[in-house]
């Protein structure tokens, strides 16, 4: 497959820059020229983005629109205001400081992007108004792609499912190989179940939706119980049931709008899950050895049995803490049609995936045999799915083991980059 320059960007955002690092791994293997533009040393990184640059044969690779997303060092001087894209209403859905829309130095380069949204675009609104006139999106959930057909349909949007992270000694080993290494040895592994996340209070971010008085509050705090009620609905949905039932049809960019304005009961519903999955576990005494920051701030009556490594950990620390753990534990970000990368990370390394079931997941592996989905809104049945697992070490072994042989072909970031390449004519 052929590949020109490409361009990535590092040091911005920890996890997104490991991504980065992955992709550009796999890119340099197949020997496409690569430069960075390092958040560490940025005036030096742009000063020889020109050189490097050469037309639509460079392209730009980006997560969650870093460095087209209206920030100042990247804007190049004030152009003609662009043309609206259909859907795209012409006025008031400029970014602050790009009311002329002043290019990106990647668009005064010719470049073409390639931007891979990890989150629900709900986040990225107004971003999603003002894009690049040229840029592929990817979304990594089916449900995502189409709110962003349907909201922004001048832009062009695919699925792309997130992939696993290897091991940072194989990203240092560049366009050495290309190979998943092999898993540690069961018998070898420190940890029986690990999880990998910061924890955010469910309550501080409830506080939240009273902000705009009482009316908002009991609206919000309706799609909020509506949607911890029955954990299997998108949040968009969701969302724009209740705001038929309380408004009535309203346009799409009133929709759109609204819903972006109600972001935090994504973020709400994610946090409500997770404590009760990590209660659920420690109650029924379950020993889980947690990587991240704050969790000793969750109100939890067993707390002996949640394990903390006590501080935030970088994304290479959390791939060797799944290395070394039997069950990798992973509570979805309300992907209903899509994954996230803890799944296949865990299988990369030859760990058992236990985790919430999503319609991608389902049709990518089978329940029981490369993976165990457990069920939210029954909370028992994980505890002992959990124990008997733990009890079955052979069974657990053979799961982790087809987890892995199927990873490693299908979820790697080195297919993901085949997969991204394909949408992409140099």
């Amino acid at each position: 497959m052929r590949t020109g320059n490409v361009v990535l960007i590092r040091n911005a955002v920890e996890t997104l820059g490991y991504f980065s690092g992955q992709i550009g791994r796999e890119l340099e293997r197949m020997g496409a020229k690569l430069y960075w533009i390092d958040y560490d040393r940025m005036y030096e990184s742009l000063d020889g983005l020109s050189c490097f640059a050469n037309g639509n044969e460079t392209v730009l690779i980006t997560f969650n629109f870093i460095g087209i997303g209206g920030e100042d060092i990247f804007l190049s001087g004030k152009e003609e205001e662009r043309g609206e894209r259909p859907g795209v209403p012409k006025s008031g859905s400029t970014m602050p400081g790009r009311s002329k829309a002043g290019r990106t130095v990647f668009e005064r380069c010719g470049m073409r992007c390639v931007n891979i949204l990890v989150d629900h675009p709900m986040y990225f609104h107004k971003k999603l108004l003002c894009a690049p006139e040229d840029m592929l999106l990817f979304c990594i959930d089916r449900e995502h792609v189409r709110y962003v057909r349907r909201f922004y349909p001048g832009i062009r949007t695919e699925f792309l499912a997130t992939a696993g992270n290897l091991p940072e000694e194989e990203m240092r080993a560049g366009g050495a190989g290309s190979g998943v290494p092999e898993p540690v040895p069961f018998e070898q592994r420190g940890y029986d179940l690990v999880f990998t996340a910061n924890y955010v209070s469910f309550d501080e971010l409830t506080a939240r939706l009273g902000q705009q008085g009482p009316e908002y509050e009991a609206f919000y705090r309706g799609i909020l119980d509506d949607l911890t009620a029955r954990p299997g609905q998108s949040v968009d949905a969701v969302m724009e049931r209740h705001i038929t039932e309380e408004l009535g049809e309203r346009p799409d960019r009133e929709r759109r709008e609204a819903m972006a304005g109600m972001a935090a009961i994504d973020l709400c519903a994610r946090a409500f899950y997770r404590e009760a999955v990590l209660n659920a576990l420690a109650e029924a005494d379950i020993r889980v050895h947690v990587f991240g920051a704050d969790w000793e701030r969750m109100p939890c009556r067993e707390p002996h049995n949640l394990i903390l490594n006590g501080r935030q950990v970088d994304s290479a620390a959390c791939v060797q803490a799944v290395r070394n753990a039997k069950i990798s534990l992973n509570v979805m970000p309300w992907f209903q049609d899509g994954a996230h990368d803890r799944v296949f990370t865990a299988m990369l390394q030859g760990t058992a995936a236990l985790t919430d079931a999503s319609r991608y997941l389902r049709e990518e592996f089978a329940d029981g045999e490369e993976i165990v989905f457990y069920p939210l809104t029954r909370l028992s049945e994980l505890t002992d799915q959990t124990k008997r697992l733990l009890s079955d070490q052979d069974r657990l072994s053979r799961i982790a083991q087809r987890g892995y042989e199927k990873a490693k072909i299908r979820h790697t970031w080195a297919a993901r980059v085949r997969e991204t390449l394909s949408h992409i004519v140099f």
